[in-house]
């Protein structure tokens, strides 16, 4: 096709919209070549398929005809159209549209040819989608599509297989480094900084390095496994793994280009990462709670945020994130991570500003009229089963068919929450074989559990003030002792008291029975007790019994379930009771 030239024009369709224009009453060949200042000649070489126009003349014909340029095209297979195609038929040239993005000529060009978007237009994407009248999407399948694409990406292979060849080498702790040969060849080809480029390879190599970590740890069952059924499902794992592998790298040149085409700058992820992780709380937020200017949020591209505007006049502008948004954050997170490392924790700290935790100095009187501090358990001080939850069920369900219980249609995947469902459906005598069934898993698994980040500081300095703590869980009591006799403190023995899973399942939370027991054996009254606790479970028994309660909401999806269940007071962390106990000691 010669260049310029719109290879998707029709002939016949041209020669139909002549028929219909002017109401129906159709226009002349000649009559049309007067509108569109050219032959009679010309009109019907078009029509024929003789001669095709360029996209200049494609708009004169629509333009002339009260069409949409689109009209005149074969757009049956337009799902293989480049950008430069849909261009065409939309009867503007090269530099039209470069004119409109404010981009040169050549710039453009390189777009067209190569679907290569430069770095510091990253709503490039969504001003074309608003030109060609598609969406961001659309843009994107036909930028695929470019010419010398497919070319570029193999270019791309040569130094990235180097570099990872080179770096997943066994024992190599080493990052790819800016001024890596390999990282600056793929800087060019992708046009993008050597530092991105590093970082993000970076990433990806010790991704690759924890899948080959666990495909050798599958090659060692497939060599040494103690029977050959073990052996086989090793060698089995191993080959998957080692498919993953594959499927990776082969993957990168084209998962890398896409990234850079829809890349966002710093300020811009920024927002648009902080409505992330606030989308769990639902609804939407101003600029002033987002301590953003509109200008900020303007730098996001249109289809990755919604916006509306309310109060009087409609003054006000509200934003959250889009679906769009949502996937865009899920997919690229890790990279934009690994590009701008600072951002995980301006959203971390936003996060818990705008989750709607209590006010600091709410949480000291609360603390500071506390007689007793009860916890929960699992989930707060540690978690029990960790990776061996689902085998651990396995192994409890397995236990109640050998007691020939009947299961309930939907039975919990949790073990605690599987005795309890069970309750109703066995005698006393199978519930009582179950939960010392499960009572061996919960001792055996507390034997080697470690509490959660901030667990030993809180229990520590809690023990070091005049409170009365207690753990009260349904778990087994044994499994609670064992796992505080094992904390890395000089907590006193039988400083913190333990209230475990009653005889009767029937009365474990939300049942309040095990927060009555807990309260009357400690001799505080109820409004000078607070339970700590992350559960729905937990909060509805509090509520109940008519105890202060803390919910530990880690994440806004956290947060807004406990706030749903009634819980008005969250903190983000545990970290956060220690440093305003410690505060308190201090000032005492």
């Amino acid at each position: 096709m010669a260049r310029g030239l719109a290879d998707m024009f029709d002939g016949a369709r041209l020669r139909q919209a002549r028929a219909a224009a002017e109401d129906g009453r159709g226009i002349s060949a000649e009559g049309l070549a007067r509108r569109i200042d050219a032959t009679k000649s010309q009109v019907l070489a078009y029509e024929n398929g003789l001669v095709r126009p360029d996209p200049r003349r494609i708009r004169d014909l629509a333009q002339a005809l009260g069409i949409d340029p689109l009209q005149l095209s074969d757009t049956s297979r337009s799902q293989v159209w480049t950008l430069a195609d849909l261009r065409r038929a939309r009867g503007l040239r090269a530099a039209d549209v470069s004119r409109a993005l404010s981009l040169s000529l050549r710039t453009y060009r390189r777009l067209e040819n190569e679907g290569i978007v430069p770095a510091h237009k990253f709503n490039l994407l969504s001003e074309l989608a608003e030109l060609f009248a598609i969406t961001a999407g659309e843009v994107e399948e036909h930028l695929c599509r470019a010419p010398l694409l497919a070319q570029r990406l193999d270019e791309v292979r040569e130094p990235l297989s180097c570099l990872l060849s080179f770096y997943l080498q066994p024992k190599n702790l080493d990052k790819p480094d800016p001024g890596d040969d390999e990282i600056v060849a793929l800087a060019g080809l992708y046009r993008r900084s050597p530092l991105t480029i590093a970082r993000i390879v970076g990433h990806e190599i010790a991704r690759l390095r924890g899948m080959r970590r666990r495909q050798a740890k599958f090659d060692a069952a497939a060599n040494y496994g103690a029977t050959a059924e073990e052996q086989a499902k090793g060698q089995a794992a191993a080959q998957a793994e080692g498919r993953k592998i594959r499927e990776v790298i082969d993957a990168l040149p084209q998962n890398l280009d896409t990234f850079f085409r829809c890349m966002l700058p710093l300020e811009a992820w920024r927002a648009i990462a902080l409505f992330h992780a606030l989308r769990p709380l639902g609804g939407w937020l101003s600029t002033e709670q987002l301590n953003a200017t509109s200008e900020q949020l303007a730098m996001i591209p249109a289809q990755l945020l919604e916006r509306r505007t309310t109060g009087k006049g409609a003054a006000m502008a509200e934003y959250r994130i889009s679906e769009q948004g949502a996937k865009h954050c899920a997919a690229y997170r890790p990279w934009y991570d690994a590009c701008y490392p600072a951002v995980q924790a301006f959203v971390q700290v936003n996060e818990r500003a705008l989750a709607g935790h209590m006010q600091q100095s709410d949480l000291h009187d609360l603390l500071a009229q506390s007689e007793a501090v009860l916890f929960s358990f699992d989930g707060l001080l540690c978690r029990l089963f960790g990776r061996n939850l689902q085998t651990v069920s396995e192994r409890l369900l397995s236990g109640a068919q050998s007691l020939q219980l009947v299961l309930p249609l939907q039975t919990p995947t949790d073990p605690v929450g599987m005795l309890r469902a069970l309750v109703r459906h066995g005698t006393p005598g199978q519930i009582n074989q179950l939960d010392q069934l499960l009572t061996q898993f919960e001792t055996e698994a507390a034997r080697h559990v470690a509490p959660l980040p901030g667990v030993s500081q809180l229990l520590r300095a809690l023990a070091d003030s005049p409170r009365r703590l207690a753990v009260v869980t349904d778990h087994a009591t044994d499994a609670v002792n064992i796992f505080l006799e094992r904390l890395p403190t000089d907590i006193p023995p039988g400083r913190i008291a333990v209230f475990g899973r009653p005889d009767d399942p029937e009365l474990m939370k939300p049942n309040p029975h095990g927060l009555a027991q807990a309260t009357a054996a400690l001799k505080a009254p109820h409004a000078r007790v607070l339970l700590m606790g992350e559960s729905i479970a937990d909060a509805l028994a509090a509520q109940t019994a008519g105890i202060p309660f803390i919910g530990i909401a880690a994440t806004t999806r956290q947060a807004r379930m406990l706030r749903d269940a009634g819980a008005s007071r969250t903190v983000a962390s545990v970290r956060t009771i220690t440093a305003v106990v410690r505060e308190q000691q201090a000032g005492a």
